[in-house]
């Protein structure tokens, strides 16, 4: 009989741990059901700032700052130069810029152009493959860009391609050449001089004349 009481105890007891513990899980699923709008919002706010380069990016078209944008565009597949390329680039920004990164006057962003995200940044820059493409910003403005060709030829010889990749961004941080100033020509019109005045004449002193008689 004892024995009959003590599991009919465990048998209450554990029925009611399974219900305290649907109540749980019931409130959990509440919560996460008026959680998940706002959920979601903030994962789509993050995945566009994402998109725009980060907060760095964020604040300096706030607040209308120049900016340099280091992008890195591949394709789905990756082979060998492709990966040593983006390797060797971002090494190249993150010792010899390190300053600029942490003040973030620039930043580094990979981008895969054959993404839906990606794609209308690709054909901006006219990239069909792998290429490292520098793009100068004022607040949200892209004022000037440059993709650096030449990158994926030097990839073998790491001096070379780091001095190249290097010297491309110190120009693009510097500021724009300014156009050849152009010397307005001469005054063609001719110009009337004012004729100098006469010389006076001088006139002769009388001479004294003998008078006839």
């Amino acid at each position: 009989m004892e024995l009959k009481n003590a599991l009919t105890v465990c048998l209450i007891s554990f029925f009611a741990a399974t219900v305290v513990l649907l109540i749980a899980r019931a409130l959990d699923l509440q919560a996460a059901a008026r959680l998940e709008p706002q959920l979601i919002k903030i994962a789509d706010e993050l995945e566009t700032l994402r998109k725009q380069g980060g907060l760095a990016a964020a604040r300096a078209e706030r607040t209308g700052e120049s900016r340099l944008v280091v992008y890195y565009f591949h394709g789905n597949t990756r082979c060998p130069t492709c990966r040593a390329v983006e390797s060797q680039a971002q090494e190249v920004v993150r010792s010899d810029f390190a300053a600029e990164l942490a003040s973030e006057a620039v930043t580094w962003k990979p981008v895969n152009y054959e993404e839906p995200s990606g794609a209308s940044l690709g054909k901006q820059f006219d990239v069909v493959s792998f290429a490292v493409v520098l793009a100068k910003m004022q607040g949200d403005e892209m004022t000037r860009w440059k993709r650096l060709d030449r990158a994926g030829a030097l990839v073998g010889d790491q001096p070379r391609f780091a001095a190249y990749v290097r010297e491309e961004i110190k120009q693009m941080l510097g500021p724009a050449e300014p156009p050849p100033s152009v010397t307005p020509p001469a005054d063609s019109r001719e110009t009337t001089l004012a004729a100098p005045p006469p010389a006076d004449t001088a006139v002769p002193a009388a001479v004294d004349m003998p008078i006839p008689e």
